[in-house]
C-alpha cells in the first residue's frame, strides 16, 4: 500500500474543515445545536476528529448505509440497515461522509433527511471527494481532499472490513 495522505496531513485538513463549518453555522445564529449525522462505518473516525474541532454545540447521530459491501467499487445499490434518528425537524443538519464518489449514498440520505425532517439547513461534509466516479448531480459543501479514482483504505475506510485502524489514508493496490 502506498500512503496518499499522512496522519498529520489529515489532521491539518480536518482542523481547516472544522473552522469552515464552524464559521458557516455561526453565521446562521441558530438557537439549537448543530446536528451532525455521521455515516457508519467509514466516517466514524473522521466525524470524531471533526466534532472535537468544531467549537459550537453539536448533537451527534449515526446512520448506517452502504453501497460497497465487501467490494472495491460501489454496487450502485443502497443498503440502509440503520436509519433510526430522533426528531430533527427544522434543525441545521450536517451530514458527514467519509467519501463521496458515485454520489448515490449522499443523494439518498439528503432526500431522506429532507423529506423526513424538513431541516432548516442540510449540508454535506466529506473527507474525500472522488468527482471522477460521480453518477448523480450532488456536491459536498465541505470537502477535505479531492482524490483521483483510487481505492483508499485507512482512517475509517476499509477493504472487506480491514485497514480501518490505519491513522493515514493509503491506496490499496490489491
Amino acid at each position: 500500500m502506498k500512503v496518499l495522505y499522512s496522519a498529520a496531513q489529515i489532521q491539518k485538513v480536518v482542523k481547516k474543515l472544522a473552522k469552515k463549518i464552524e464559521s458557516s453555522y455561526r453565521k446562521t445564529k441558530t438557537s439549537q445545536s448543530l446536528v451532525v449525522v455521521s455515516v457508519l462505518k467509514g466516517a466514524f473516525i473522521f466525524t470524531a476528529d471533526l466534532i472535537r474541532e468544531i467549537n459550537i454545540p453539536t448533537q451527534l447521530e449515526f446512520v448506517r448505509i452502504s453501497s460497497y459491501g465487501t467490494k472495491k467499487v460501489s454496487s450502485g445499490k443502497i443498503e440502509a440497515p440503520l436509519l433510526l434518528l430522533p426528531d430533527l425537524s427544522g434543525r441545521d443538519i450536517l451530514l458527514v461522509e467519509d467519501i463521496v464518489d458515485s454520489g448515490k449514498t449522499v443523494l439518498f440520505l439528503k432526500e431522506y433527511l429532507g423529506a423526513q425532517f424538513r431541516p432548516k439547513s442540510l449540508k454535506v461534509a466529506c473527507l474525500l471527494n472522488k468527482e471522477a466516479r460521480r453518477e448523480v448531480n450532488i456536491k459536498a459543501d465541505f470537502i477535505g481532499f479531492e482524490v483521483a479514482d483510487y481505492f483508499l483504505v485507512g482512517y475509517g475506510l476499509d477493504s472487506a472490513e480491514k485497514f480501518r485502524h490505519l491513522p493515514y489514508l493509503a491506496i490499496d493496490g490489491h
